[in-house]
Formats: C-alpha cells, sequence, structure tokens
C-alpha cells in the first residue's frame, strides 16, 4: 500500500473525525441528543516478504455515548415525579377545601348546633326556630357545596385522562413510525445503528415515561417493543395500540387497550407517570373522600331524623323528619337488568367504600368490598325479591333475573351529600318539644285531687309507636297491692313500694312509644297520674336539648366518632396523604435531577472536550495532508528521474 493511500485514509479518518465533532457541538442544546463518537481501527496491513507494513486507518463505526442503565433509571425517576406530582396537585385542591376554615364544613356544624341551644333557651321564640331552619339549610348547602367542588374534580380527572390517553396514543404511533425508519436505516447501513433517529425515539419514550411508567424490549431489527404500566404491550415492532377512556359508571373511568385483535380494561395494570397519577387520586383520594362526605351527611341527617321524630312540634305533631336523607345509588354493569336496589339501615356503621356486586349463577351473589376487597356471600335462597342481611350498614334489594357474571356497582354513601336537604320551613314544626308529659288526676275544675306526696316525672320516648296518645293514660295508686294499675289501653300494672321506691322508680310503657317516666314519693290510695299528649308545649326544650346533644354524641364509625370527629377523621385523612405526596414529591424530584445529571456526563455534550477533540481531528488532517504533500514530491521526484 502507498504512502499516498495510508495518507488519504488519515485524511477522511481525520475528516469523519472533524464532521463528528461539528455535529455533536451543533447539538450541544438538542433535547435527548447523545454525543456520538468516531470509532477508528488500522486498515488491514499488507505483507511485503520482510514483514507486514501498514496501510493506514478506516471508520469501524459511529456510536452514541450511552448507558442503559442511567437510561433505564431515568424512564423510571421521570414516571415516578410526574405520577406523584399529578396526584399532588389534585390532592392538594382537595385538602385546601376541606380543611379551610371558610370552605369547609366545621363552621357550618357548629353554627347549627349554636342555633339549636338558641332554641333551647327560648323554645316559644319563632325567630330562633327560623334562625335555626336557616342555619340547617346553610349546613345543607354546605354540604352540596363540597360534593359539588368534588364533583368539578370528577369532571377534571376525566379530562385529564382523555388528554393523557391522546398524547400516548399520539406517542406509541410516532414510536410505531420511528422504528419503521431504524428498521429500514440498519438495513441500508448494513447494521450500523442510524444514531439521530435512536435518539429521537428515546425521547418520545422519555415524553411517554412522563404520562404512564414504561418498559422496553430491543428486538434485532432494531426496532423496540414498549410495554406500560404492569407489561401492556403499546407498541411492537411497527404496530401500535391505542388507549382509551371509558366511563364505566357516573363519575368512574376506566383506561382500555385496544389492538387488532381485542379490547379489554387495564385500569389496574396502570401505574406511573401522570395518567397513573391521575388514576390513583381517582381512587384512592377523590372517591373515598367523597363517599366519606356523603357518609358523614347521612350520618347527621340520619340521627338528627331519628331524634327529631321522637319530639313534638307546637301544633303537637310528631315523627317528623327534619332532613332529606341521601339513598344508596346502584349501577347495572353492562348489560346486566336493574334489579338490585340498596337501603341504608345502620348510618354508624357505613363505610367510605363502594362495593361490587357479581352473580355467579343459581342463588349464588359475591358481594366485593372495593377498598379492601373483603367479600361477602349472599345466597338469596330462590327467594325473589330477596333482602339481604345488613353488610356495612346498608342492605340490598335483588330480584330474580340476572345472568350469570352479570355485575352491579352499590354506592351507599356517594348521594348523601348531594342530596342532603332541609324537609321543615315553617317554625312551628321544628320539634323541640317532648311528645308526651306526666300529670296528676283533677276533678272537673281542674283542681289536683291526689292527697299523696308523690310525683311522675321526666317522661320521654324512644319510638314513636302509639304516639301521640289516642287518649291519656291513667296510672291509679292501689295501696292494698303496692301497684299502680294503667288504664285501657294498655292495662296492666306497676309495681311501687312506696316505703322502698319513694326516692324513685322508672317505668317503660312499651305501647306509648316504649315511654320511660319515673314515680317517686308516697302515693295515697286512689292518688292518680296521667301520661298524656303534651299539647301548646311552648315553653318545653326537652327534645331540643336530646337534639342539641347530638353534636357531642358518638353516633358515626361505629360510635367512636361525633359528627365534628368524623369530619376531623376525612380532613386528617386527606391531609396526611396529601403531606406525604409532598414529601415523596420532593424527594424524587431530587433523584430525578441527580438521574438527569447522571445521563448528561455520560451522553451530554461537553464542548470544552469537543474543543480540544476539535484540535486533535484538525491537527492530525493536517498531517495526513502533509504525508500527501510529501507523497506528490516523491512521486514527482521519481519521475524527474527519468527524464
Amino acid at each position: 500500500m502507498s504512502i499516498l493511500n495510508s495518507a488519504i485514509s488519515g485524511l477522511l479518518a481525520s475528516q469523519r473525525s472533524l464532521a463528528t465533532v461539528s455535529h455533536n457541538i451543533s447539538n450541544v442544546h438538542t433535547e435527548g441528543y447523545s454525543r456520538q463518537r468516531v470509532n477508528l481501527v488500522a486498515r488491514e496491513p499488507q505483507f511485503v516478504g520482510a514483514g507486514y507494513i501498514g496501510s493506514g486507518a478506516e471508520t469501524s463505526s459511529i456510536t452514541r455515548i450511552t448507558d442503559q442503565f442511567i437510561t433505564t433509571q431515568l424512564r423510571t425517576s421521570t414516571s415516578s415525579s410526574s405520577e406523584i406530582n399529578s396526584f399532588l396537585t389534585l390532592a392538594s385542591r382537595v385538602d385546601n377545601m376541606l380543611a379551610d376554615a371558610e370552605t369547609g364544613l366545621s363552621p357550618s356544624l357548629q353554627n347549627f348546633f349554636s342555633a339549636i341551644q338558641d332554641v333551647n333557651d327560648l323554645p316559644s321564640s319563632a325567630t330562633a326556630r327560623q334562625v335555626m331552619i336557616s342555619e340547617a339549610e346553610s349546613l345543607a348547602e354546605r354540604f352540596q357545596f363540597l360534593d359539588n367542588r368534588l364533583s368539578d374534580l370528577v369532571d377534571e380527572v376525566k379530562i385529564q385522562l382523555s388528554d393523557n390517553v391522546s398524547d400516548i396514543n399520539t406517542i406509541a404511533k410516532s414510536i410505531s413510525d420511528i422504528n419503521s425508519q431504524i428498521v429500514e436505516a440498519t438495513g441500508l447501513a448494513g447494521g450500523a445503528p442510524p444514531n439521530d433517529l435512536l435518539d429521537q425515539r428515546e425521547v418520545l419514550i422519555l415524553d411517554l415515561a412522563e404520562l404512564v411508567s414504561v418498559n422496553t424490549v430491543e428486538q434485532n431489527d432494531g426496532s423496540l417493543n414498549v410495554f406500560i404500566g404492569k407489561g401492556q404491550p403499546l407498541v411492537i415492532g411497527k404496530t401500535a395500540s391505542s388507549l382509551a377512556i371509558t366511563e364505566t359508571y357516573e363519575g368512574h373511568y376506566e383506561v382500555s387497550l385496544a389492538n387488532q385483535f381485542s379490547s379489554s380494561i387495564i385500569t389496574d395494570s396502570i401505574n406511573g407517570g401522570s395518567l397513573g397519577g391521575q388514576i390513583n387520586f381517582q381512587t384512592q383520594m377523590l372517591e373515598p373522600a367523597k363517599n366519606a362526605l356523603g357518609r358523614l351527611a347521612i350520618g347527621v341527617a340520619e340521627t338528627f331524623n331519628d331524634q327529631h321524630r321522637l319530639g313534638a312540634s307546637l301544633d303537637g305533631d310528631v315523627n317528623t323528619a327534619f332532613f332529606n336523607v341521601g339513598t344508596p345509588r346502584v349501577a347495572a354493569l353492562g348489560s346486566a337488568p336493574n334489579n338490585v336496589t340498596s337501603v341504608i339501615t345502620d348510618p354508624s356503621t357505613l363505610s367510605d367504600s363502594d362495593y361490587n356486586l357479581t352473580f355467579n349463577g343459581g342463588n349464588s351473589y359475591t358481594l366485593i368490598r372495593l377498598s379492601d376487597a373483603t367479600t361477602t356471600a349472599i345466597d338469596t335462597g330462590g327467594v325473589s325479591p330477596y333482602t339481604t342481611p345488613a353488610v356495612d350498614g346498608f342492605t340490598m334489594n335483588i330480584t330474580a333475573g340476572a345472568t350469570a357474571g352479570d355485575q352491579y356497582v352499590i354506592r351507599p354513601t356517594v348521594n348523601g351529600a348531594s342530596d342532603i336537604s332541609v324537609l321543615i320551613s315553617d317554625p312551628r314544626k321544628v320539634a323541640v318539644a317532648g311528645p308526651l308529659k306526666g300529670g296528676v288526676a283533677t276533678n272537673a275544675s281542674g283542681v289536683p285531687t291526689n292527697i299523696g306526696n308523690a310525683a311522675i316525672t321526666d317522661v320521654n320516648i324512644s319510638s314513636t309507636t302509639g304516639v301521640p296518645l289516642a287518649s291519656n293514660i291513667t296510672l291509679t295508686f292501689d295501696a292494698t297491692n303496692n301497684r299502680f294499675d294503667i288504664s285501657a289501653p294498655p292495662g296492666g300494672t306497676l309495681a311501687y313500694t312506696p316505703a322502698t321506691d319513694n326516692a324513685g322508680v322508672q317505668f317503660t310503657i312499651a305501647a306509648a312509644g316504649n315511654a320511660t317516666f319515673t314515680v317517686s314519693g308516697f302515693p295515697e290510695d286512689g292518688d292518680g297520674f296521667l301520661i298524656q299528649n303534651n299539647t301548646g308545649a311552648d315553653g318545653d326544650n326537652r327534645n331540643g336539648l336530646l337534639l342539641s346533644d347530638l353534636q357531642s354524641n358518638r353516633l358515626l364509625l361505629n360510635g367512636s366518632a361525633s359528627y365534628q370527629d368524623t369530619y376531623g377523621q376525612l380532613v386528617a385523612g386527606v391531609g396526611s396523604t396529601t403531606r406525604q405526596s409532598e414529601i415523596s414529591s420532593e424527594a424524587l424530584e431530587v433523584l430525578k435531577e441527580q438521574t438527569i445529571e447522571a445521563r448528561e456526563s455520560v451522553s451530554g455534550v461537553n464542548l470544552d472536550e469537543e474543543a480540544a477533540n476539535m484540535l486533535k481531528f484538525q491537527q492530525s488532517y493536517s498531517a495526513a495532508a502533509q504525508m500527501i504533500s510529501v507523497a506528490d514530491d516523491l512521486f514527482n521526484s521519481l519521475m524527474n528521474a527519468f527524464r
């Protein structure tokens, strides 16, 4: 091999190296660009008898400087950071709304019970009663306001999910297209990698990692199979699948994956990226918060109604509900018939979860609490309609007609906050008085006729059965037998021995609303006492005091929490989750930045390094050019020797 050919090979090698350096410098600010390097090898030497003489240099390859471990780590950290940031952005809005002193529920609860106390102080005041109704309406409106804000977030999550799915589909199509280009370019180059196309694909995959977690598998032809979430195939070679958002029931959205063969729900397999964060927010915070708020509204309305029904209005009305109470929502999925309804039986045992009911065939159903997968087996025994035993404070009424595999979503509390309202508008209808009262026997002129000093007090009821009374109940003392004879109805006797019972004995008459009352003192034979309707009781606040006590009574969460405690638990749960997300977000952001720095240290363009390379290759280029000049001089000298 001649000096000229060796010099030309060196010239070309230096020229290609300089071109690569120039390419690196030009792309110093290009997103996702990996610096490239020309790999040089010595050309095959020539044997000349005495030994081998070198024949110059040639370019073996042009490679990207990358670290696959760092690349994978960057995808993972990007996906995790995007997921927690997406969750945190939405969760912070729920936290701020529920915990805010002005927009939260606590002030309305306090104002409502303060108004009840004002009525107790002035039971006959129409103004105080009207204020109580107004504060009750404000409380209901606050429940509705908070529920509406949560519903707005439901709509916003739908929009964000749809936007992310659209972006994922666009990126998937771009990856499949660039896979085709890479396969073609690799084939044309005899297996040499098209570096810039590989960089472009890597940028697309990193963009995809912002939206959902990504795993990739490289194929022999240079294409890349892309899997999302927990292994769902999004791109296989040159073929891209597509995602879609499906509303399986009102306000609940699932992600489905469709390819050329089938379509299936993959929500449980989605994690990472903003899509995973939004799905987590929907299932882990938004739906539980909406249900928990509804559970509180139902608990307030039901327990307040229960006590209000046991009181009497200024017109003597009893058994009157004060609040309208939300009812469970049942969604039949797919083609399942609407043959299941639900009723709340015990607000104190309600959970903040939704439930899935599946018909297994025959008489068998399976109920799954979605928050923790607790399973309850249900057997209708062939009865239709069949009312189930209570589960977590609600029952279901099931009518025959389902097909094996049919599914239903039971949402016991989701309507609680949106449906609560005040049923009473007339101040006279507020039932703060006790419906029954005790009295003593009188003559025709209304003068008491009792001789002894006995008294009847503390007449209260725990049921509305038999109330108001059709007629007064009279208790007549029989000194001979030490008992009170009860007039019919209901009739019967009550044992009472003055010598031992004079400090007071409590009795119950079941037929009169389970009325309890206390008799004390020393009655004389024939003394009579009355249990009668409490008509015209404008100064009576006995039931009002019991209504006021509801504020501090532990009536909810299996008897462990008051109204305020229950709301406080909701706020604390949301706040704790939000704070944990905030801490995780900060940590993941630092990890992401560190990974980016690590990638840049390996794959990024260093201008100082490239400047040094430029000088090095420029000098080698000049040296090779000088060798060509030397070869030319030698050739000319040789030619001149023969002239």
